[in-house]
């Protein structure tokens, strides 16, 4: 890691000791500045909401600290949803401010840590369970972007020791990641992409497990770690060839009964292509107009894409890059309903894939739905 991204991570490790219970504002940028189709010219929440906000992410945090293990894992249902699980808890702690080895939550970070790391396994893929020729396992996946994005974003922030061990694992899990990504040679359909390992019989990949792949890899990159610029070339071009220009929308895969605009794939859609620094691009701004004209909803009992708590959370990711009056238009919702129907213990009732893995998953991508506008978490920054 070079010096001058190491002295970075370091500034901002210190901003982060002391964010918490901070009146946090997301700097708007100037007209010239502006990034997205969107211009952002004032505070993206008054002081009212923010402060809604970051109560509702305290409670939230009490409440995913209370299900933390003793092996620093968080509960989850399933074994086979770690260290993805954890990774995202962790996280929800980092968009607060709080930072390993300080504060209330710094043991709890530091264990947190230590687990995602002791996932990691010869190959280099950071998971609990892998998948093998007779079982196919989505989750490995998951688990590997999430907790290598996590390690990724904590970067810098933690212990020397601690750093030296990162060091390690993220640049095996890099390499992991690296070979995995499929070849023109391999697929036309999926080259840049990423599937389940091994794949799974409809398709080699989809753009939700691209999504996680490039989040993984361009932290990995900010943090020092040698990331080929063709990798992350070849990946937006895989997201790219996801756009419907029928409707403006992104779709999960070219597969017949997959080709179809959602508001969760159209949200990654604009949030990669956005990280890939194509603000401004015609695709963006169709697809912005695409989402807007399909609200997020809360439903507790979802039966369609634009409800739950993963279209929540990319859907306030890409308002966060649009800027106004994109923002305001996609994120009031959200921000609404969230806010509204978090339980008295702080977690939300599961919704779409939290009732397979349980609450710490829902609650964890509320909060960091709610964390967007704080701007915190380096990865999302506009």
């Amino acid at each position: 890691m070079s010096h001058r991204a190491h002295h970075f991570r370091c500034l901002l490790a210190v901003w982060l000791m002391v964010a918490p219970g901070l009146p946090l504002r997301a700097a708007p940028r100037d007209g010239s500045e502006a990034i997205g189709p969107g211009r952002s010219e004032s505070p993206l929440l008054d002081d009212a909401a923010f402060r809604r906000v970051e109560q509702a992410i305290d409670r939230g945090l009490q409440h995913l600290a209370r299900l933390q293990q003793p092996d620093g894992s968080f509960h989850a249902n399933q074994a086979a949803a770690q260290p993805g699980i954890t990774g995202l808890c962790t996280m929800c702690f980092l968009a607060r401010g709080h930072a390993p080895g300080i504060g209330p939550y710094g043991d709890l970070l530091n264990n947190a840590i230590a687990y995602i790391v002791n996932c990691q396994h010869d190959t280099g893929i950071l998971s609990v369970e892998v998948s093998t020729e007779e079982r196919s396992l989505p989750s490995a996946t998951y688990n590997h972007t999430i907790g290598g994005l996590t390690l990724a974003e904590v970067y810098g922030m933690t212990s020397k020791q601690q750093e030296v061990q990162l060091n390690t694992t993220l640049a095996r899990a890099v390499e992991y990641s690296l070979q995995m990504q499929f070849r023109a040679q391999q697929s036309a359909d999926d080259a840049g992409g990423w599937g389940y390992m091994p794949p799974h019989d409809e398709h080699l990949s989809d753009l939700s497990v691209v999504s996680w792949q490039i989040m993984f890899l361009r932290a990995a990159k900010n943090s020092g770690f040698l990331v080929p610029q063709s990798a992350i070339e070849d990946a937006l071009a895989y997201v790219d060839r996801h756009y419907d220009s029928e409707t403006g929308g992104f779709f999960y895969h070219p597969g017949t009964h997959f080709r179809r605009a959602t508001p969760s794939m159209t949200a990654v859609g604009i949030l990669m292509l956005s990280l890939g620094g194509q603000h401004d691009s015609a695709k963006i701004q169709q697809a912005a107009d695409w989402l807007a004209r399909h609200p997020w909803r809360m439903d507790l009992t979802p039966g369609d894409d634009n409800v739950g708590e993963y279209t929540a959370y990319y859907s306030m990711q890409a308002a966060i890059q649009l800027g106004d009056p994109y923002w305001s238009r996609i994120s009031a919702p959200i921000l609404d309903g969230v806010l509204q129907n978090q339980r008295p213990d702080g977690s939300w009732t599961p919704g779409q894939y939290g009732e397979q893995v349980g609450s710490a998953y829902t609650t964890s991508m509320y909060i960091l739905t709610l964390a967007a506008p704080l701007q915190l978490l380096p990865i999302y920054q506009r």
